[in-house]
């Protein structure tokens, strides 16, 4: 009989081999590797809460026809844990007469015990349908900031994505030359809002017991916290560092020069390209050092710029620092039976990056 049940191991092959079809557009059986991060992340994840289930549609047939994972992750608000889920790799299969699956899936998932029901990876499409459902977007967390950090070659690598084409790549392969030189230029010149010069801070490598402590006291300020332990913060940890796809996961811990411990900072580092932030940790005063300390640690290591998600607390340094804003891609939607914690979101008071969310758990087949 068609209908929606839980995922199980037995499903990994089939469930792989559909987002392999309709996310992935490959025909065919998926990778190996597909198939072990579904199994990972939805079945071995160190949140897994028998309240917060991933889900497959069947058909009369018994082939799974849709999927909806659910990833639950926890969070705390005076010192109280609340539940969210995360809702990760939704899909249908176009080609089934399964009508009605998107909605059965997703609302399956709203009823779920979490406190909060969030994606911060919706497409357009799936924004329109979520507030169908009476999801409704968060915008602070929907847009992006983006650093220059060689703004020649920054500004090629963007009208590339814009419009890949013969005429693009032959102009970014003869201009190359010349951009390097006028970004050596932007990065030495005093007037530069771009300059790159070595940071009063001093940095070394930040290991998890450290990030465990740091965000347990340098976010004291937000209402709404991340919550880890050792095991859950490790596994997070591990699972962004086999996504080689953005590069090499680095982490770092700032000190001032008392030797102060000011803040912290994780990105992917892949010389020649854009780095992905995935967290930014300071306070008050700290920021823009902090700021500093990642944009030339950036910049010594090749990368051509940086983008994260906006975190609200950050903005006024970041619009200092020569940063812009946009939106691209990915929404951010909620939805909550309580309005208290629905504010806490929707007003920015939450230390939520993406090391916290949905993006870090995104598969690293892109």
């Amino acid at each position: 009989m068609p209908g929606i049940r839980p995922f199980v191991q037995a499903d990994v092959q089939q469930v792989a081999d559909l987002v392999w079809k309709v996310l992935h557009e490959k025909k065919g059986s998926s990778p190996p590797s597909l198939k072990i991060y579904f199994e990972e992340l939805f079945l071995h994840n160190p949140w897994l809460d028998d309240g917060i289930l991933s889900r497959v549609y069947e058909d009369a047939q018994g082939k799974i026809v849709g999927f909806f994972g659910a990833v639950p992750r926890r969070m705390s608000i005076q010192g109280k844990t609340i539940r969210l889920a995360f809702g990760s790799n939704f899909v249908v299969d176009p080609e089934s007469r399964a009508s009605m699956a998107a909605i059965q899936l997703v609302r399956a998932f709203m009823k779920g015990s979490q406190d909060v029901s969030i994606t911060d990876s919706a497409n357009e499409n799936s924004r329109q349908f979520l507030r169908s459902l009476g999801f409704h977007v968060v915008p602070v967390y929907s847009l992006q900031w983006a650093r220059p950090l060689r703004p020649s070659l920054y500004v090629l690598h963007a009208l590339a994505r814009l419009k890949k084409s013969r005429l693009i790549a032959s102009l970014a392969s003869i201009s190359r030359p010349f951009c390097s030189v006028a970004d050596a230029l932007a990065a030495k010149v005093s007037l530069s809002p771009l300059r790159q010069s070595p940071p009063t801070t001093t940095s070394e490598e930040l290991d998890t017991e450290m990030l465990l402590q740091c965000l347990a006291t340098i976010p004291s300020k937000h209402w709404l916290l991340p919550e880890y332990d050792r095991t859950s913060l490790e596994w997070t940890l591990d699972f962004l560092a086999k996504r080689k796809v953005f590069g090499e996961l680095r982490r770092v811990l700032v000190r001032n020069k008392e030797r102060k411990i000011i803040g912290w900072y994780i990105y992917y580092v892949a010389p020649g390209a854009v780095g992905e932030v995935v967290q930014i940790g300071a306070e008050g005063p700290a920021v823009g050092a902090v700021l500093d300390q990642l944009f030339y640690d950036a910049w010594k290591h090749g990368l051509i710029g940086l983008h994260g998600r906006l975190e609200p607390q950050f903005m006024q340094e970041l619009t200092l620092k020569s940063c812009f804003f946009f939106r691209n891609g990915s929404w951010t939607l909620i939805h909550c039976g309580k309005p208290e914690l629905a504010g806490l979101l929707e007003s920015g008071t939450a230390f939520f990056s993406r090391l916290d969310g949905e993006w870090a758990l995104r598969s690293a087949i892109e």
